[in-house]
């Protein structure tokens, strides 16, 4: 990883101390960490020898994660036949590893209010994009025989996607805003991801991939936090999943512009079509099924 870096910015004559990404992971990884509540029903979901009614029980201790928790469990990614109105029919129809999905992916996300103030993207507007790129990625796998088994891990792979870009943004706001303009000038020749190397030495999605294994996230969520840009570098085992995402997130753009303009959203990587045998229409025809479930999403950051 890069070492701390001492940059003089000319214009205002000041040294300005840029933050690694070690240091970030160690940061972001304290100010975002689990409460004591999350982390006790993390251990009794990895015992197999601990009941439904013990994790119930120890949950109940977070009221309004237990509400984020059965809205996930009820949304379109994850709805069963039947209703899911407690923590315990959760873990019966969804079982403990998406459980535990579910449970880390609430923590996160409803942590996320605690990141410095940031005038880059408003929260709203970043989960948004997000939740656009859950539902685009749910969406897209269902509409495969071979990924529909992908559907609930692209959702959450969706839902956390940036979660990279939204620290950078707390904690590096004007390297954050200098590489968003210089790829602004220059689209053809500099990618977002190439103007925050230059300007960080990292990138948002390595970030990403780097939290994500920090908070002991499934690889495949780590896998689509670092490569959603580069899905065909993921582990092979991943590149699926991750390329569903890649997809996704181009898609969340036209969506959240009401644009069917491919020019309007961060370009496909070529070689993923044929990689995932997806058409670029089938893209398109879900965008409008995803802007009417998109509301649903957005409001699991709402526990009220």
């Amino acid at each position: 990883m890069q070492s701390l870096i001492g940059r003089i910015d000319m214009e205002h004559s000041e040294t300005v101390a840029i933050l690694t990404i070690d240091q970030l992971v160690e940061s972001t990884g304290r100010l975002l960490a689990m409460s004591r509540v999350v982390g006790e029903v993390l251990k009794l979901l990895d015992n197999s020898n601990s009941t439904q009614v013990a994790i119930a029980n120890c949950l109940a201790k977070d009221p309004a994660l237990v509400v984020m928790l059965l809205r996930l469990a009820n949304s379109p990614a994850f709805a069963a036949a039947r209703h899911v109105d407690s923590v315990e029919r959760a873990l019966t129809i969804l079982g403990r590893e998406q459980v535990r999905r579910l449970i880390i992916a609430g923590a996160i996300t409803r942590a996320s209010d605690r990141l410095p103030t940031q005038h880059l993207i408003p929260l709203e507007t970043f989960w948004r994009h997000s939740a656009y790129c859950a539902v685009i990625a749910r969406l897209l796998a269902e509409a495969d025989g071979r990924t529909k088994s992908l559907s609930s891990t692209v959702f959450l792979g969706g839902l956390l996607h940036d979660l990279g870009h939204l620290v950078l943004f707390s904690h590096n706001p004007d390297e954050s805003e200098r590489a968003f303009l210089s790829c602004l000038t220059a689209p053809a020749m500099i990618s977002p991801e190439a103007a925050e190397t230059a300007e960080l030495g990292f990138n948002h999605a390595e970030l990403g991939g780097a939290l994500a294994e920090h908070w002991g996230l499934p690889t495949v969520l780590c896998a689509i936090l670092q490569f959603h840009h580069a899905p065909l570098s993921a582990p092979p085992e991943h590149q699926l999943a991750v390329s569903l995402v890649h997809l996704a997130n181009t898609g969340a753009h036209l969506a959240e512009l009401d644009s069917r303009d491919w020019d309007d959203a961060p370009p496909v990587d070529p070689p993923v079509w044929a990689f995932t045998q997806l058409q670029p229409q089938v893209l398109l025809d879900v965008l409008e099924a995803a802007q009417y479930q998109v509301l649903a999403v957005e409001a699991l950051r709402d526990p009220s």
